[in-house]
This record gives structure tokens, sequence and C-alpha cells, in this order.
């Protein structure tokens, strides 16, 4: 499977801004959190991957899914759903590496808008 990434800006800081009530400080520090947090959650993925190590490859996809929802990247919405429930109940694990490569190249993507967006505030 080819994922082709689409034009445009890939996340929404729409529910961030509504939570934050104007403060920018707040809206910085979330992307900033969101930088930081998910570089490590997706080397764990990616061990459990090797590891064949499904349950725990879920329980990642379950801690970073509302991060990728706050996020507002609608993209990966179902992506990480999926990696979450086929790595909980080990199903589908063919489907595994394909979800995978999509939410590191979408998130790859992401991060460097959001780079780009924390740079120019």
């Amino acid at each position: 499977m080819s994922f082709e990434l689409p034009e445009g800006k890939l996340y929404d800081l729409t529910m961030i801004k509504e939570i934050a009530h104007g403060n920018n400080d707040f809206v910085k520090k979330m992307m900033q959190l969101f930088l930081d947090t998910i570089p490590p959650a997706l080397s764990e993925m990616n061990q459990h991957i090797v590891d064949s190590n499904w349950p725990s490859l879920g329980a990642v996809a379950h801690k970073i899914k509302p991060s990728i929802d706050t996020m507002g990247i609608d993209l990966l919405r179902e992506d990480i759903r999926t990696l979450e429930k086929n790595g909980k109940d080990s199903i589908n694990l063919e489907e595994i590496p394909a979800l995978m490569s999509k939410l590191e190249l979408v998130i790859g993507r992401i991060f460097e808008q959001i780079r780009e967006e924390i740079a120019s505030m």
C-alpha cells in the first residue's frame, strides 16, 4: 500500500484554541508537547512490531490516540484506532506495517508544519 500525502496543513488546532481561550502560550505549549511525546511513542510502537508484541502496540496506539484527535489529525483518526484494535486483539496483523508507515509519514510532515508554525508565532 502506497500512500500519497495530501497538500496543505495536515492538522487543525481548532480544539486546542477553543481550550486555550486566546492564550497563545498554551497553544504553543500543546504543540511542543506533541513534538516531544510522539517520537518516543512511535519508537516504542516500532519495537513492539519487531518483537511481535501486539497487545503492547495496541496500548501505545491507545495512549497517543487523544493527541492525534486533539491535534485535529483527521487523516490518522481511523488508522490509529485500527492499530489500537488490531494490536490489542492480535488481528489483521498483516495490515500493521502499512498503517505504521502511513502514521510515520503523516506525523513526519506534521512535525515540519508544526515547527514552522511555532517559529512564526
